[in-house]
C-alpha cells in the first residue's frame, strides 16, 4: 500500500515533491510531504466505501475516494 501511494504521488504532475513519507497503520495511511516548498499532511482513513481523505494542515475535507488512483486529483485540486 505504501509503495503504491508513493508511486502515484511521484508519477503525478503535482509539482516539485521534495520529501515524501508514507506511513500505514491499522486505521489507514498518513502522508507527509513537502511540495513546492509547502508542507502537506494527509490522512487516508479506511471506511466501507474506500478512504476518507483529510488534509491536516488546513482542515479541508473530508473527501471520499474509492481507490488510491483518485488521490493525485484530490491533492491537485486542494493544494
Amino acid at each position: 500500500m505504501e509503495a503504491k501511494i508513493r508511486q502515484l504521488i511521484e508519477n503525478a504532475e503535482l509539482g516539485f515533491v521534495q520529501g515524501l513519507l508514507v506511513d500505514s497503520a491499522d486505521w489507514g495511511v498518513n502522508i507527509r510531504m513537502t511540495m513546492d516548498d509547502e508542507f502537506i499532511e494527509i490522512d487516508l482513513i479506511k471506511n466501507w466505501d474506500g478512504f476518507e481523505v483529510i488534509f491536516i494542515n488546513d482542515q479541508s475535507g473530508p473527501f471520499q475516494i474509492d481507490n488510491f488512483e483518485d488521490l493525485p486529483l484530490i491533492i491537485k485540486n486542494n493544494c
